[in-house]
């Protein structure tokens, strides 16, 4: 089965998508990291997401991430095993590739409370698309935008509030079985 990650910055998909992919012993994709490579491979310049949206802009940073997304869904199409997916917290809103997501396998939604959320942001500095003048507040209205896209492409939600990321990792893989045996059951 193929699980796709989502949710907002810092909600987890990176760390549980990387630890749940090295539980089952499968690929883990990243569409961050494949940005940046493609990023690298057309400029030469080794950018972080963070960088590329900054310096190329929103357009040149979509048209990365749509490209990211077609190519890991016929790659994965030719896949018989699992695989994990971890996405960018705006490419669930990507009208373009909504579809190709869907699609790919399962969608899981990481849901954390924002208040949670943006204590992790500010840990690693605040991302380029949060408003300087008053970042907490601009944050809490992103959260509030983007939650009901997350909630209406997602099959699967899982509430990690107050969790480490072991704990994390355990409540995913149950939520996951848990849809697998009412999926199979018709329940």
């Amino acid at each position: 089965m193929n699980v796709i990650l989502i949710g907002m910055k810092h909600c987890g998909k990176t760390t549980l998508g990387s630890a749940l992919a090295a539980r089952w012993g499968c690929p883990f994709y990243d569409i961050d990291r494949m940005i940046e490579e493609y990023n690298s491979s057309e400029t030469g310049q080794q950018l972080t997401v963070r960088e590329i949206f900054t310096t190329g802009g929103e357009g040149r940073f979509r048209e990365l991430e749509a490209k990211a997304v077609c190519d890991l869904f016929l790659r994965l199409d030719k896949s018989d095993g699992s695989n994990v997916v971890a996405v960018g917290g705006r490419t669930a809103l990507n009208k373009k590739v909504e579809a190709l997501l869907s699609a790919m396998g399962l969608v899981v939604y990481l849901d954390v409370s924002p208040d949670e959320m943006f204590t992790r942001v500010t840990r690693s500095g605040l991302p380029p698309f949060v408003d300087e003048n008053d970042p907490e507040n601009h944050f809490l209205q992103l959260h509030k935008e983007r939650a009901p896209y997350y909630q209406r492409l997602a099959r699967l939600t899982v509430k990690l509030d107050g969790l480490d990321a072991d704990a994390a990792l355990e409540k995913l893989c149950r939520g996951i079985e848990e849809y697998g045996r009412t999926r199979n059951t018709g329940r």
